[in-house]
């Protein structure tokens, strides 16, 4: 964050959250603050981070239109997804969270269900306005992540787990998940950011060393196998 950043960032917060510009109580603006907690976190910016926190903890949360009928289709949506039928939860969530955009753990459940949906640009909205009410979220953090390493975005998957590291309950477990990723995970883009997140907290990990194939004994080289085979 630039030396001018900060000093309009400690004349909003100085001024307090009644004195922000309109804009900056906008959804999108959240969301860019909330994007900009995954560049501070590449960064290993932290006071960039904890600035962009305040800044959306400052920020008061929509008032729901009708709480009621936002719990309800929260409700609905979760049996759906544990029916797995995630058109309708997908509805019941996006219900929920017009009925209450204020309401982070539907814009949560949201990311999920795009994301098995595949529809990857949509689960990174959903999940970014979850964060911008709830900046502490690390699941949502941890959701972000794979959303960006299915992207192959290796850069924006090691801020977001970077700051699901900085914001988990449990730390150690955290590090075990993060460590666990580094030397097992599949995709490349994922267990790359893992192994970079644990360096850029300087925890203890080790490099991924892959053995080499056994040879199998029932191969039998081609030089010795007879000229007339049956």
């Amino acid at each position: 964050m630039s030396a001018r950043h900060y000093w309009m960032l400690a004349l909003l917060l100085a001024a307090g959250p009644a004195s922000m510009p309109h804009f900056a109580h906008g959804s999108e603006q959240n969301r860019f603050y909330a994007q900009q907690m995954i560049e501070r976190a590449v960064a290993h910016d932290e006071t960039g981070v904890a600035a962009m926190q305040l800044m959306l903890e400052q920020n008061p949360r929509p008032a729901p239109l009708d709480a009621a009928v936002a719990q309800a289709a929260l409700r609905r949506g979760q049996a759906a997804l544990q029916a797995d039928d995630l058109d309708a939860a997908m509805g019941a969530f996006q219900q929920a969270g017009k009925n209450d955009p204020g309401n982070a753990e539907a814009f949560n459940y949201l990311g999920l269900v795009y994301r098995k949906l595949d529809r990857l640009p949509e689960a990174e909205h959903a999940l970014l306005q979850a964060l911008a009410l709830e900046p502490t979220r690390a699941v949502a953090w941890f959701q972000l992540a794979q959303i960006y390493a299915l992207m192959n975005d290796v850069r924006r998957a090691r801020g977001a787990l970077a700051n699901t590291y900085r914001y988990a309950q449990n730390p150690m477990r955290a590090e075990e998940i993060l460590r666990n990723i580094a030397e097992n995970e599949a995709a490349d883009a994922l267990r790359a950011a893992a192994l970079e997140t644990l360096r850029l907290f300087q925890l203890p990990v080790e490099e991924t060393i892959v053995p080499p194939l056994a040879v199998n004994p029932d191969i039998v080289p081609i030089d010795k196998l007879p000229s007339n085979p049956p």
